[in-house]
């Protein structure tokens, strides 16, 4: 199948106009007609729907577009991988939102410094919305919360991060008032079941996490939300409680917010570092993750991330 035809409707499937997609990859609209019109008759399907604002992709055209990206992204890579060892091209780096704003700073100053040639886009989230971005070839490399074995991921252990349930002060005064929670210490998987708590949907590695360690709130009690922002907000107005890793609470958090241990011993997620098997690893994908390694070092040692259990400790956790 001819690669230029499927970049011609990969460049539509993004800019949903066929104007917009011939002007990005450098060609006359006629020319972009002609290459979709070639590439349905090879694949014997319609790709897409036209219409006066532009034009949409059928379910057909979802599936080759899904398809087609991991593969234009390896042939892309290819000249990178056998000109020189240099990082160089650009690297799409997904994470979740809480550590976006702990690396942001460090890819685009330093990273940048040490490889001028190398370009990184950087992308957050929650895991499951990250998670599908990397298998559907957007993103080239990714943080996730405790990412599930495929034959299309290959992941290895980043690191564990203490998981803390939060909430407004008043929340907090009034739980500990009605008994629901003990005055001081953790909150045990048990009672944080029945707490009024916001957490994202089933899909999500967070949710996955305290779903297996025996947190299965009420639906009753249950607000699911997609998005960080939205969360702090309702748990800043006393909707409820919530549950985020320990980078995720920052310094100038900790004084809205009543901040508990979840669980004893205290309940962590394993972060992974993953990247689609379908794609080559290039100098530019070792020198994001060796420099994405070296940071998570670094805000473990500043206390930003938690500090690693000693193997003693982790595998009295994990058979707990």
């Amino acid at each position: 199948m001819d690669s230029k035809r499927l970049r011609s409707l990969l460049a539509i499937a993004e800019h949903g106009n066929f104007g917009r997609a011939a002007a990005a990859i450098g060609i006359a609209q006629p020319s972009l007609s002609r290459q979709i019109a070639l590439l349905e008759e090879d694949v014997g399907a319609r790709l897409l729907y036209r219409n006066g604002r532009g034009a949409s992709l059928t379910a057909e055209g979802q599936r080759l577009v899904d398809a087609a990206r991991p593969l234009v992204a390896s042939l892309d890579a290819l000249p990178a991988a056998i000109a020189d060892t240099e990082p160089q091209g650009q690297v799409v780096l997904g994470v979740p939102t809480f550590l976006s704003t702990h690396l942001a700073e460090p890819i685009f100053g330093t990273l940048r410094a040490r490889h001028p040639r190398l370009r990184v886009r950087l992308v957050d989230g929650f895991s499951g919305f990250v998670n599908q971005w990397l298998l559907e070839g957007r993103l080239d490399m990714a943080v996730l919360y405790d990412s599930r074995r495929s034959h299309t991921i290959s992941a290895e252990p980043l690191a564990d991060e203490e998981l803390y349930l939060f909430a407004s002060r008043e929340v907090a005064r009034n739980e500990v008032l009605s008994g629901s929670i003990p005055a001081k210490g953790h909150v045990s998987f048990k009672a944080a079941s029945q707490l009024k708590i916001i957490l994202p949907g089933r899909e999500h590695g967070l949710r996955r996490v305290l779903h297996r360690a025996g947190v299965r709130p009420v639906p009753a009690c249950l607000l699911e939300v997609d998005s960080l922002t939205a969360i702090r907000t309702l748990v800043r107005q006393g909707s409820g409680w919530s549950v985020l890793p320990r980078a995720a609470l920052s310094v100038e958090s900790v004084s809205n917010f009543e901040i508990r241990p979840l669980g004893d011993p205290h309940l962590r997620v394993r972060l992974m570092l993953a990247f689609s098997a379908n794609r080559p690893i290039t100098p530019a994908l070792r020198a994001m993750s060796t420099f994405v390694k070296d940071q998570v070092v670094r805000l473990q040692r500043t206390k930003v991330m938690s500090t690693p259990l000693k193997r003693d400790k982790r595998e009295r956790a994990k058979n707990a």
